[in-house]
């Protein structure tokens, strides 16, 4: 057997049948359109919250430009008087201070796992009250105390602000007994909630300017009242600036994160529900993988069951000589508005390799293996190309997988016809079959019925 005849009877020994094989490239392909839609569509999508992204970066940046930062403090005199619309975090990263968080019943503000956090070590200095000097010049009353909910153990802590731009007039030191014994009554009442009931209580009845539960072991915060002094955890990570996915509670958000000298600024944009874009990428993907598996079924079957077949160069086709997949003929009639015998025997060859199995015809080319050649210029070659096909599509039922190209040797122009097996059991050439038989087309016998059905 020959080098090119061994390589076609390999690969089709791997397959069960044609049309298995073809199906199997047209599935292949129906997916990788699916895939291919589906990035695109991500893309689209994408693109469509890209305005909102831009947005919030230009609101973090406003927000960091009206915070004057010196060597150890920031005034937020200019960010606090603008209460329009502001980022979700901002953050001194030198002492990783808080300058702006949103608190929890705050509806309209997205919550950022990673910075929703609390150190601790800070809150348990204050077991008794005392006043603290914020980096951003405000003075807060604090005191904390540890209390259960559930089942866990949580810290309380709670401020007065003696000095802050929300207050018109700052504490008086006579007052200072006073606000502890609020802040220790307070935080009572919030610790009963918690133990009691499992939950805060009305924060509009607790009157502190400011509160925060955090779990005693991750330091991850539980509630969030009106601000207060709060810093991030020493061990956790500050964001890095840029735009990223985020995903929480199955909502997706993404987190557009914008820095200017010491400060760091965070807003979340919420994208969707991870469970709905999922589910609706998966009709999304299955949809147009139905879509391209039918046209592709319909209209490119043929195109697939050709993907596999090589034509090899017209000086090893002589070389070998005519045979199982090879045929040469001379040409078609010159007359073309008749059928003649030559047209015939070119359209026997095709079916009986459509029939058969993969196969190349050489127009222009004797029996000898001699060429004639075809007197064909460019625009000659392309007429005569759908002049073949015309007579394969007009005789031969259905229209078998066949290619056509040109090749040149010696100045000599041969035409090269790839036939495939193709996926239909049978092809019909004028009411009769024809099969490949060695370097013959011949009529189909009822073994060869047997064998083309099977193998459909």
């Amino acid at each position: 057997m020959r080098p090119w005849q061994i390589q076609v009877f390999k690969s089709r020994s791997k397959s069960l049948s044609v049309r298995q094989r073809v199906d199997s490239k047209i599935f292949r392909f129906a997916v990788a359109i699916g895939a291919i839609v589906l990035i695109l569509a991500g893309v689209l999508y994408a693109a469509a919250f890209y305005p909102s992204v831009r947005r919030w970066q230009r609101i973090n940046q406003q927000a960091l430009a009206a915070i004057k930062c010196s060597d150890s403090q920031c005034d937020t005199t200019d960010f606090s008087s603008n209460w329009d619309v502001e980022p979700d975090y901002v953050i001194d990263r030198r002492d990783r201070y808080f300058i702006w968080v949103p608190a929890s019943s705050n509806e309209n503000a997205q919550h950022f796992a990673p910075l929703d956090l609390a150190d601790t070590g800070f809150i348990r200095k204050f077991r008794e009250p005392g006043s603290y000097h914020t980096p951003d010049v405000e003075v807060w009353r604090l005191f904390s105390r540890q209390a259960r909910f559930d089942g866990r153990s949580v810290e309380v802590l709670l401020g007065h602000a003696e000095k802050s731009p929300m207050n018109m007039l700052e504490t008086p030191q006579s007052a200072i007994p006073e606000v502890d014994a609020k802040l220790k009554k307070v935080a009572d009442k919030i610790a009963e909630n918690l133990e009691q009931k499992g939950e805060v209580g009305n924060p509009s009845k607790l009157v502190v300017d400011g509160f925060e539960i955090v779990d005693g072991d991750d330091e991850r915060v539980q509630y969030r009242g009106p601000w207060l002094p709060s810093f991030l955890p020493p061990s956790k990570p500050l964001p890095s600036a840029g735009t990223k996915l985020y995903i929480d509670s199955s909502e997706l958000y993404v987190a557009q994160t914008d820095t200017a000298g010491p400060l760091l600024a965070t807003s979340l944009i919420q994208v969707g529900s991870v469970p709905w874009l999922l589910a609706l990428a998966a009709i999304a993907f299955v949809t147009f993988v139905a879509a391209a598996r039918w046209s592709a079924r319909r209209f490119l079957r043929n195109y697939f069951a050709l993907s596999n077949v090589r034509v090899p160069e017209l000086k090893e086709a002589i070389q070998q000589g005519e045979g199982q997949y090879f045929e040469f003929k001379r040409g078609l009639s010159a007359d073309e508005s008749k059928v003649h015998s030559s047209d015939i025997e070119v359209l026997k060859s095709v079916a009986a390799f459509a029939n058969t199995n993969e196969g190349a015809i050489f127009i222009g080319v004797d029996d000898r293996g001699a060429i004639t050649g075809l007197r064909l210029d460019y625009k000659q070659r392309d007429m005569f190309a759908q002049r073949i096909r015309s007579l394969v599509r007009s005789h031969i039922r259905p229209t078998p997988p066949v290619q056509i190209m040109f090749e040149e040797m010696r100045g000599l122009v041969v035409a090269k016809i790839a036939v495939a097996r193709g996926v239909e059991s049978l092809y019909v050439l004028n009411g009769a079959i024809y099969v490949r038989d060695g370097s013959s087309d011949v009529l189909a016998q009822a073994e060869d019925y047997k064998r083309m059905l099977a193998e459909s």
